[in-house]
């Protein structure tokens, strides 16, 4: 609070500058002005000091309500974007382990709560999933990097979200180059681990994501929607 009233003091001193001199120049023109064109001059000089101020607030004020519907308008765009890569998450991370059940939110969470050895035996990623999921993860280092420059996202959902790009990220460099079954599944543990982090501190987007799940393809079909 101390630091909000510091700033908003520091931000006030050129209109209360401003504003002094106005009056200062109002009262040297009316008692002490030799003659009436100079007084007319300087009461134009003090009459524009106090302008000043209130053209200026105005300004930021119409500036600060127009960055706040940006940012709304922003931030809408953010969660749809994140649903959508969120779903294709889901649904790669289904079809990589060959979960047939029927797509519900009861059925998602009991499959986020897999461990590794069951996500092993399971496992089965071909150069199409793989595909999918490097465009996937080349989306949220996008949607990330687009953040770090507008700053929408709560600390926490940037946190969770960057993990989840890491290890999405970790995982497709293991099925490229190692083929480690085991370390791979430790991988896919980590990213249900971090979907699951994401709709629990997020329940607006488990909401969202439970409705697109009703109307989502079956495994297999569609992991990745096309523009």
């Amino acid at each position: 609070m101390k630091i909000k009233l510091r700033t908003v003091f520091l931000k006030s001193i050129p209109y209360l500058m401003s504003i002094a001199g106005g009056i200062v120049l109002y009262t040297a023109a009316i008692d002490n002005a030799p003659n009436p064109n100079i007084r007319d001059l300087i009461i134009n000089v003090s009459a524009s000091l106090l302008s000043i101020p209130l053209v200026f607030l105005l300004y930021d004020y119409t500036n600060s309500r127009v960055a706040r519907q940006m940012k709304k308008s922003m931030a809408h765009s953010l969660a749809d974007k994140l649903n959508h890569i969120m779903l294709n998450i889901v649904l790669l991370l289904r079809e990589s382990m060959g979960v047939r059940s029927r797509l519900t939110l009861e059925n998602l969470n009991r499959m986020l709560t897999m461990r590794s050895p069951e996500i092993s035996r399971r496992l089965n990623i071909g150069p199409r999933i793989l595909n999918h999921m490097n465009d996937v993860h080349s989306e949220l280092d996008t949607l990330l990097y687009r953040n770090g420059q507008d700053q929408i996202l709560t600390p926490d959902q940037t946190q969770i979200l960057s993990s989840l790009a890491r290890d999405l990220g970790h995982l497709i460099t293991e099925l490229k180059f190692h083929h480690g079954r085991q370390i791979s599944a430790k991988y896919m543990e980590k990213i249900m681990l971090h979907v699951l982090d994401w709709l629990d501190v997020d329940s607006v987007s488990a909401i969202t994501l439970a409705q697109h799940l009703t109307t989502a393809q079956p495994s297999g079909q569609g992991t990745k929607n096309k523009k």
